[in-house]
């Protein structure tokens, strides 16, 4: 008879504000609790900001590019935004109610129609099996910049 593992239960949340783009929760066997403090999980989390902005930004291209007759005749079409304040994407990375790790960036660089249509699906089963990967492993890197991190 196998012995259960100790599984540990993460969270994955992609937020716009406070409006939850994608949220998934993903189990870790193994957890090793330094991970959250490795080089490997700043790299992951930063490496999936950048597909993720320079994937808004191919579509705000062909966005703009594709509607660029409606814009210049009424630039107003680029201001339906839903607040008039800041719009920010965050990145977190969850145990239970404590934020391992937060990522964020500015939206409002992106089109309205952009911003609010973002889609991380093409990512999301890589991203989670690699963040399985990186809170189950035991050979992480903790020196960034002849800093230790642990």
């Amino acid at each position: 008879m196998k012995e259960k593992s100790d599984v540990t239960k993460l969270e994955f949340l992609l937020t716009l504000n406070d409006n939850i783009v994608v949220q998934r929760y993903f189990n870790v066997r193994g957890y090793n609790p330094k991970a959250r403090a490795s080089v490997d999980l700043y790299n992951l989390v930063r490496s999936l900001s950048e597909n993720i902005q320079k994937d808004l930004k191919t579509k705000a291209l062909n966005y703009l590019n594709d509607n660029a007759e409606q814009i210049f005749s009424n630039p107003d079409i680029l201001d339906t935004s839903n607040t008039d304040g800041p719009e920010n994407f965050n990145v977190y990375i969850r145990i239970g109610d404590e934020t391992i790790c937060h990522r964020i960036w500015d939206a409002k660089v992106y089109p309205p129609k952009t911003r609010y249509t973002v889609d991380v699906r093409p990512h999301l089963k890589k991203l989670l099996r690699d963040l399985t990967d990186i809170f189950s492993s035991e050979n992480l890197s903790y020196t960034y910049m002849d800093y230790q991190l642990v």
